[in-house]
């Protein structure tokens, strides 16, 4: 990756590798596989833009399943192109809380988790670009399984990433 090439992260691949450092440098913030809050930042929406904070929590977590809004923060990169600003996914997880390094990330889209399933209550990244070395990597946080990933919205951001 760091001569070039690309790397495509899919919903709970962001689990593994929780101490290998270029593996969280390349997915930015992942979850469990022995991460906690010793284990980097997480990516919060401050102000209108993506800030890399140290808060107190696990490292990944989420709440009940549910369908969720999802919400296109940069709406001319390549992957989000032509998408509506919001749109309905299917019931699925939604990740949050995911630590690492937090470094070269463009949150492409977020949506936000809801505290009374038990969510962290925070807009939380769901589509994320990521620069590594020379190489580009696409992480979705999205698609627990085979139901979720028939969301139109899934399909079309995971063929461009």
């Amino acid at each position: 990756m760091q001569n070039g090439g690309g790397f495509v992260v899919v919903h709970s691949a962001d689990n593994a590798f929780g101490s290998w450092k270029e593996f969280n440098e390349m997915i930015g913030v992942g979850g469990w596989g022995g991460r906690t809050a010793k284990s980097g930042l997480c990516l919060r929406f401050r102000d209108g833009k993506w800030v890399a904070l140290d808060v107190p929590g696990p490292g990944g977590s989420h709440g009940k399943a549910r369908p969720y809004v999802v919400t296109t923060r940069e709406p001319n990169h390549a992957v989000m192109q032509g998408l509506p600003a919001r749109w309905l996914h299917v019931s699925d997880e939604l990740y949050d809380r995911l630590r690492g390094p937090a470094t070269n990330v463009t949150v492409l889209a977020s949506a936000m988790t809801d505290p009374n399933t038990g969510g962290s209550g925070e807009e939380e990244p769901v589509l994320m670009a990521v620069s590594y070395g020379k190489g580009r990597v696409f992480h979705s946080t999205m698609g627990h399984g085979t139901s979720q990933m028939k969301c139109v919205g899934f399909i079309v951001t995971l063929a461009r990433g």
